[in-house]
């Protein structure tokens, strides 16, 4: 019996040691390392892991030599975690200080309303204590922040200037007011000459488009572009320019168009002329002329075309 313990206890050591063994050897182990892992690094860092960005190029530089690209990313991650932690740290503390501070008219109305109740007003100082050490913090917010993160600083300063007037925090608050003035214009001066920019493009598009179409001898298509153009542009003298002469030469054609259907008219080519002039009065929807003249033309038209039923009707009925 003895003997089977202590063959059991033996065995158990074994057991143990080999346990330990295999718990050492995956310590030791390194992780496999990726060949990609600066740039798997610099992926996690912009979705904000930041620590397993770290660790990564950690793991990486203990397998390889450490270049100065991986050093460079590891201080410039480093430096980014620390500054989102104190800037979500401060987010907690605006976050909380709100919710402590929002509690003080209530724990005052209840001092009011039960003075019998110490532990009210001890609550309410207790509270008001607290919110001073916050203040405090707050402004130290503000100052860390303040040449980085102006959305930031300023709701810290709003926050301990409500908790208390500091001639120093209200010194920065203006600054930090005209630096988001100043942002503003900025921004506003930059958007303004983006769309000029955009603008000027569309405009050159549209411009060059007109010139093809000009060129094409589409003249009433070019007319319209034209029209556009100066519409976004009323002094756009190049546009002026070519839009005259549009008018000009289509001018030309509707006076061609206009006495070739006369030739056509008195020729006795009725329709003929009628189609001629409806090209006119296409290429000028507004000439009159081309449109008593059409007008006219289908007179005769239906005329002629009463006669011929007439002279039907008398064969048919002698």
């Amino acid at each position: 019996m003895k003997l089977l313990l202590k063959l059991f206890i033996a065995y158990l050591s074994l057991t143990m040691i080999s346990g330990c063994q295999l718990i050492e050897s995956k310590k030791t182990t390194p992780a496999p390392v990726e060949d990609n892992a600066l740039d798997k690094s610099r992926q996690l860092a912009a979705k904000g892991r930041y620590g397993e960005a770290i660790t990564l190029l950690d793991r990486a530089s203990a397998n390889r030599n450490l270049s100065t690209a991986y050093s460079k990313e590891l201080e410039s991650f480093r430096n980014q975690q620390k500054t989102l932690e104190e800037e979500l740290n401060d987010q907690l503390l605006i976050s909380n200080t709100s919710a402590l501070k929002n509690q003080l008219p209530i724990l005052t109305k209840l001092t009011q309303a039960s003075p019998d109740k110490p532990h009210y007003y001890e609550l309410l100082q207790e509270t008001q204590e607290t919110l001073l050490s916050m203040q405090k913090a707050l402004s130290e917010c503000a100052w860390r922040h303040f040449k980085r993160n102006n959305a930031l600083s300023k709701d810290c300063l709003t926050l301990a200037l409500s908790l208390k007037q500091d001639k120093a925090d209200q010194n920065l608050m203006e600054h930090l007011l005209k630096e988001q003035i100043q942002y503003k214009k900025a921004v506003a001066k930059e958007e303004l000459a983006t769309r000029e920019q955009k603008w000027k493009k569309r405009i050159d598009k549209n411009l060059a488009e007109a010139k093809r179409l000009v060129e094409s001898g589409q003249l009433k298509e070019a007319r319209l572009a034209l029209n556009l153009v100066l519409k976004e542009s009323p002094k756009n003298e190049t546009a002026k320019k070519l839009l005259a002469d549009v008018k000009r030469t289509l001018k030309k054609y509707i006076e061609n168009l206009l006495l070739a259907g006369d030739r056509l008219y008195r020729d006795g080519e009725i329709e003929s002329a009628k189609a001629t002039w409806r090209a006119a009065l296409t290429l000028d929807p507004l000439d009159l002329r081309a449109r008593e003249k059409i007008q006219r033309a289908q007179r005769v038209l239906d005329n002629l075309e009463n006669l011929r039923k007439t002279n039907e009707d008398g064969t048919k009925n002698p």
